[in-house]
């Protein structure tokens, strides 16, 4: 009985010791998530505010529409301005005076990876280019 009641001693702390690794490994994977959206936050500030001719060629590659999804606006903290509708939507509270980097969101691909919702946007490989019709 005793090596029976040490078995499942063991096996407890096995899984309360692989639960705790896994919460360990979340936490791990949500700070480097949040340094990602940091690090995203400080390139956008930049790109558009500093950068414009490589913005404007990046967003020669962006097709979609915004859906108001709000994703976007929630990115390291939710925005004061930003306003939740009954039906799920999202409204912002200064949308004519937002900064350019809301404005300009997203700005390439990768600032897509930064959002935890259904941003409808999405990027081409490179711009069409359409031929001369004879």
């Amino acid at each position: 009985m005793k090596q029976t009641s040490r078995s499942r001693t063991a096996r407890r702390h096995s899984i309360e010791e692989r639960l705790a690794a896994a919460k360990r490994s979340r936490a791990v994977e949500d700070t480097k998530f949040r340094a990602r959206q940091v690090q995203g936050k400080v390139r956008r500030f930049v790109s558009a505010n500093f950068r414009k001719e490589e913005v404007v060629a990046a967003l020669a590659l962006r097709r979609g529409e915004c859906n108001r999804c709000g994703a976007c606006c929630e990115i390291l903290f939710k925005c004061p301005f930003l306003k939740k509708n009954d039906d799920d939507s999202t409204t912002c509270g200064i949308y004519e005076d937002r900064p350019n980097q809301c404005r300009l969101f997203p700005i390439e691909q990768r600032d897509l990876e930064e959002v935890r919702g259904s941003c409808s946007f999405y990027f081409i490989e490179r711009p069409i280019k359409l031929e001369k019709a004879s």
